[in-house]
């Protein structure tokens, strides 16, 4: 029988990236236009099937705010992998991505991690070339994607390869 495992991934990354579009877009395949902070942290769930190997992911959206980080503190645990994500069209939220790796490292020793550049539809707004966004994510020890939630483009691709990248590192 082939093994079943359950993953727990966080989502961080500043207020209005697409953490909480991008985990609505996988969990259910909806889009929300309008932009509603999470205030403490959300979840949601998704079953998925790796070659021989079968996933249940946990998926936590982390709220932004700066008050909330003695909150997120006891959602870290346990976590198998990280995804920080940015706007592409907000050079401060890539920026930004400094302090949440930060936060992450005082909270989680072993996780595996992946960079996403998000909104990609907006090519006009663009501040962030993706060749500067993988050179962060080199200088971080991380993969790089870019995802255009909106447009539905590469959401699963990004959790499919954090499942595989937790499958390699983890079991």
């Amino acid at each position: 029988m082939s093994p079943t495992y359950l993953l727990k991934t966080v989502i961080v990354g500043s207020g209005s990236v697409g953490k909480t579009s991008m985990i609505l877009r996988y969990s259910t395949g909806a889009f929300r236009e309008h932009y509603s902070p999470t205030l403490g942290t959300g979840f949601a769930y998704k079953k998925l099937k790796l070659g021989d190997d079968f996933a249940t992911l946990q998926i936590w959206d982390m709220g932004s705010q700066d008050f909330l980080e003695r909150v997120r503190a006891n959602y870290y645990v346990g976590s198998h992998a990280v995804v920080f994500m940015f706007d592409v069209t907000s050079t401060e939220s890539m920026d930004e991505v400094l302090k949440w790796k930060e936060e992450v490292d005082r909270h989680l020793s072993d996780y595996t991690s992946l960079l996403v550049g998000n909104k990609t539809d907006l090519v006009m707004d663009r501040t962030i070339s993706e060749e500067d966004a993988k050179k962060m994510a080199e200088q971080l020890g991380m993969d790089y994607m870019e995802t255009s939630v909106k447009l539905d483009k590469n959401v699963n691709e990004v959790f499919v390869r954090t499942t595989r990248n937790i499958i390699t590192h983890f079991f």
